[in-house]
């Protein structure tokens, strides 16, 4: 435990260190998820997630989720589906917008030596609140995501990096692609039920000729049965 108390202060020290000096805003991420595993090829996970921004002076997003995979016997590909219920923190009016968001996604993978490279393909539609007059521009979006991760010997530990970009389709804006994300973090098993991982995300949003930061520390926890 001492060991992964000292990962976890390294990683908020660097977030913040990093976050202070460049971006336009930052704040933290967490998230409780519990991962059920139905049969050799079924798995279905509950979750909720906390973000805030601004640090963490202000709530961004609550959000609750549901989702399904299946492993297939013979190819190296997971598929899977979901929806996340998105209360949305509008500051000046401090009220909640809410959006419904179902996602459809297939993950390969490929493991060499103690490195696993994977790509994740996912098609996400967000349905906005009436009220959200500005909602919509990014309906329909495709994530691609491609991670690489380590697996150190005799230890819990596994170190990655990921890097994702989000494109708009169905939409008339151009151009479609709007919005990237980098992450970097470390998995740690603790136990034969319980997984941490703890990290640092840097998005990128274009908006015309202008570029918004956002710098994410990200704490998770996963309860495995």
């Amino acid at each position: 435990m001492l060991r992964i108390l000292v990962i976890f202060v390294f990683i908020v020290l660097f977030c913040a260190g990093t976050v202070v000096a460049q971006s336009d805003d930052w704040g933290v991420w967490s998230t409780v998820d519990f991962d059920k595993k139905i049969n050799k090829r079924w798995n279905a996970t509950v979750g909720g997630e906390y973000r805030w921004q601004e640090g963490m002076a202000k709530t961004d997003q609550i959000r609750g989720n549901f989702g399904v995979s299946y492993n297939p016997k013979k190819i190296p590909v997971k598929f899977g589906a979901g929806y996340t219920l998105i209360a949305n923190k509008k500051q000046k009016k401090d009220i909640f917008i809410y959006r419904n968001r179902f996602q459809l996604e297939a993950t390969g993978s490929y493991k060499f030596y103690r490195f696993t490279a994977s790509w994740r393909s996912r098609l996400q539609a967000t349905f906005y609140d009436s009220s959200e007059k500005k909602g919509g521009d990014e309906k329909w979006v495709m994530r691609n995501r491609l991670g690489l991760k380590y697996n150190i010997r005799k230890t819990p530990l596994k170190p990655y990096i990921q890097f994702e970009f989000f494109n708009r389709i169905f939409s008339d804006l151009e151009p479609s692609y709007y919005k990237n994300r980098f992450s970097t973090g470390i998995d740690i098993n603790v136990g034969k039920h319980h997984e941490l991982d703890l990290g640092y995300k840097q998005e990128n949003k274009l908006s015309g000729d202008r570029k918004f930061r956002f710098d994410v520390c990200y704490v998770g926890y996963t309860f495995m049965f």
